[in-house]
């Protein structure tokens, strides 16, 4: 079982999705075009943190730009900024042309365009999510046929709140081939940068007025910067730190009636019947594609590949972020250079930090660790699933092993899924049986999490003709 989520996990989400929720609302209210609303609130996010993230990872951008290997990461990059900025540039005039409910719902749509993305890609979608799709997609059509008879400008505020949703999830797209190669932080501020950029020229082209600072102006960009910019990805992080990501969510779904609740507070605004039906199916449908998502990713555990049926197991696993150190400009290029089919050479880089970091800072470290986590994705990419099991799992018995604001239990579980996906893979029967007792000895050192595991694991081993091995109560 898991444990019962504490009033400070419940806290962070709620003020999360308060945090999101106002953005429509704010930009609604405000005088100013919401492109120049778009524009400036990407600037002044941008200027907040972006210049101190640049300087500090000077080497690794200098590195981003310089380097011939890096082009691609680079235009992944590029495009996940252009895709923001289209966000911006279609969910923010959305919320003047059409209901704050209707705009937060449609863009809320963002996982059911995820999955369509990620079935072009070739990955495998689980029937449910299809499902869901549907009803969601119907809900919009049900939810439009009422602004449809408001005339054309409702209609069309719909169908930006819509395009919004889908560059959303191109967005994630293009972000998660970038981060591959590119760290987090710089990611981040080049998305910013050409985000702000872009919608900066938009406004030229479009010949939008400049920003009207009166007081709404003036407050309501202020709370854009401050709500869903600042402090929503803030308590966003903590919450997915702290309670299982399906949780988390699914509670942001919440986003939408809350938005509309503030609408009505402060606005006046009140969605008509057909409406309030659509948003209900708009919100029914992403949650059983969430809740699909999340079961996909069990799948791992409860449906390991059967090798009579060739069944793949589903890749869809916790992302560990592997830019935590100072020397974070190093990635790339042990990452190109991976990428580039040199395998033993990669490996070698990483293993000689490793073992500096080991030196200098003990074997069970955050640093030591880091670089035990790095090793284990190079071996993936060199299509070593025992090794990439072994170093998964060394990465998770030492994180267990952490104490005070090194330990992350998120962390410790995500090592853990990746041990057990890399072992799904493996072939050898010596290597799936000795590498069977280290996984059976740390899920039941996590025991709240994946209680299911171990019987996955024992199945396999039984399928494969092989002895499980004895675990202490």
């Amino acid at each position: 079982m898991r444990k019962p989520l504490d009033l400070l996990s419940i806290a962070a989400m709620a003020v999360t999705v308060l945090a999101f929720a106002a953005t429509a609302p704010l930009t609604a209210v405000a005088t100013s075009p919401a492109l120049v609303m778009a524009a400036g609130r990407n600037v002044l996010g941008f200027l907040t943190l972006g210049p101190l993230v640049l300087w500090r990872r000077r080497a690794q951008l200098t590195a981003l730009l310089t380097r011939r290997s890096m082009r691609r990461p680079l235009a992944y990059s590029v495009l996940a900024g252009t895709c923001l900025a289209a966000h911006f540039a279609t969910f923010m005039p959305s919320t003047r042309l059409t209901s704050v409910a209707m705009a937060t719902a449609l863009v809320s749509t963002q996982p059911v365009w995820q999955a369509v993305i990620s079935a072009a890609q070739g990955e495998r979608i689980a029937p449910r999510a299809w499902l869901g799709l549907a009803v969601a997609v119907a809900g919009a059509a049900v939810a439009g046929g009422g602004d449809y008879g408001n005339g054309g400008k409702a209609l069309l505020g719909d169908l930006l709140a819509l395009l919004g949703a889908i560059a959303l999830a191109a967005y994630t797209a293009f972000s998660a081939r970038a981060r591959t190669h590119i760290g987090t932080p710089v990611h981040s501020v080049i998305c910013s940068l050409v985000c702000s950029l872009e919608l900066i020229i938009v406004c030229l082209a479009t010949g939008t007025g400049g920003p009207r600072l009166d007081g709404r102006t003036v407050l309501a960009l202020l709370g854009l910067l401050v709500l869903p910019q600042l402090l929503g990805l803030v308590s966003l992080n903590f919450s997915l730190g702290r309670a299982p990501a399906t949780v988390v969510s699914v509670a942001l779904l919440m986003e939408a009636p809350l938005a509309a609740f503030i609408a009505w507070a402060a606005m006046g605004q009140v969605p008509s019947g057909t409406a309030w039906l659509g948003l209900a199916m708009i919100t029914g449908g992403v949650t059983v594609v969430v809740v699909g998502d999340a079961r996909a990713g069990r799948g791992a555990v409860a449906a390991l590949p059967d090798e009579a049926t060739g069944n793949p197991a589903v890749d869809a696993l916790p992302i560990i972020t592997l830019d935590r150190t100072a020397i974070d400009e190093l990635h790339g290029a042990i990452f190109a250079t991976a990428h580039a089919g040199r395998h033993a050479e990669a490996a070698r880089t990483a293993r000689a930090l490793h073992t500096t970091a080991v030196r200098g800072h003990g074997l069970g470290s955050p640093q030591a660790i880091h670089w035990t986590e790095v090793r284990a994705v190079l071996a993936r990419i060199a299509d070593d699933p025992a090794l990439a099991c072994e170093l998964w799992l060394s990465a998770a018995h030492f994180r267990l092993g952490l104490r005070g604001a090194d330990h992350n239990p998120a962390e410790v579980r995500a090592c853990l899924d990746r041990a057990l996906h890399e072992w799904s893979r493996v072939k050898d029967n010596a290597a799936i049986s000795e590498l069977a007792r280290p996984l059976l000895l740390l899920y039941g050192s996590v025991a709240d999490h994946r209680p299911e595991a171990a019987e996955a694991i024992r199945r396999r081993l039984r399928r494969r003709g092989i002895n499980s091995p004895a675990i202490p109560a």
